[in-house]
């Protein structure tokens, strides 16, 4: 008699489809907690040992070296794996649906708030971790909120939700936007401080001129920064790769007044904070604005702007405030 193999092959887990090398799927990181979007990866293996219940995955985006483009692979818990819902039409909103966003390549949990006139939502982010909380989606980057439960999604996908083909969603960088920005001398620019998301200030500053070879650091001047004491302090220079310059945003149409909801930078400690108007005082000069670093501080008009993002080597337009 042959010897028992070390697994009886009735025993070995039978992966459904979607666990299936190559498969594409949904994970949402436990280390991000249970607030955290769902991100896009693909199955590669199931890890061992073959009873694990771990699957060895490789993100579509997240964990991606900026610098090199590799993605490394990552130990994931099948019970932070589901599958990548297929592709569904576009589809009409209704104020209070319960929705996902595609934001930032992950899908983010919220809810729809208003339908704007130009046919996009108003959608409020349900975790306290992202900001702004309120975001204006085209209808292609919104889809109806589902849970995968028990092998099921709930509420069922109905056949005439399905799309034939994928839906288009946010468009990825080309070669030609994902190359280094190249500055003249003497461009006005602004630039980051070392903080990263909800402290990250723009400062503006003066290209002196380009450090080293291929133009990827600058020594620039400050023209605004302050002390502590809020005095200015002068010539102060800086080298500063191109990860944190951008170009001045261009000059856009500043309104007569702000509106509750709008989205401004706010020239703060000789920088632009980004913010949003909470409160328009009774005199309309004044304004109490929420900034990304949680604070509420009262503002002039003359100091705030409307905010603009340098995307892709591109500046996009805020959209308009919006009445709640």
């Amino acid at each position: 008699m042959s010897k028992r193999s070390k697994y009886d092959l009735d025993s070995i887990p039978q992966d459904p489809p979607y666990l299936q090398p190559g498969a594409l799927v949904e994970i949402q990181p436990p280390e991000s907690g249970y607030e955290s979007p769902w991100h896009t990866a693909t199955i590669v293996q199931r890890a061992t040992p073959i009873h694990s219940n771990r699957f060895v995955v490789r993100f579509t985006h997240l964990f991606q070296d900026e610098k090199t483009g590799n993605r490394p692979l990552r130990m994931i818990s099948l019970g932070d794996i589901r599958p990548h819902p297929p592709p569904q039409r576009p589809r009409k909103f209704e104020n209070g649906d319960h929705a996902d966003a595609y934001h930032k390549h992950s899908w983010w949990d919220g809810v729809i708030v208003q339908e704007l006139k130009n046919g996009n939502y108003l959608f409020r982010f349900n975790s306290d971790n992202q900001w702004p909380k309120f975001v204006e989606f085209g209808v292609n980057q919104l889809r109806l909120h589902r849970t995968w439960l028990n092998g099921h999604w709930l509420p069922p996908l109905e056949a005439s939700e399905i799309a034939v083909e994928e839906v288009q969603r946010e468009e990825e960088p080309t070669k030609k936007t994902m190359e280094m920005e190249e500055y003249n001398e003497r461009a006005l620019v602004e630039v980051a401080n070392d903080e990263d998301g909800s402290n990250r200030a723009w400062y503006p500053a003066i290209i002196v001129t380009p450090v080293g070879l291929g133009n990827k650091r600058y020594l620039i001047q400050y023209t605004t920064m302050r002390t502590d004491d809020n005095s200015n302090i002068g010539f102060f220079g800086k080298v500063v790769d191109t990860l944190h310059i951008r170009p001045r945003p261009p000059d856009i149409a500043v309104p007569d007044q702000f509106v509750m909801l709008d989205q401004v930078d706010a020239f703060y400690k000789g920088g632009w904070w980004k913010g949003v108007i909470i409160k328009v005082l009774s005199d309309d000069s004044k304004y109490h604005v929420y900034l990304a670093t949680h604070e509420e501080i009262e503002f002039k008009h003359s100091e705030l702007r409307l905010h603009q993002d340098w995307i892709d080597g591109k500046w996009t337009k805020p959209s308009p405030g919006v009445h709640l």
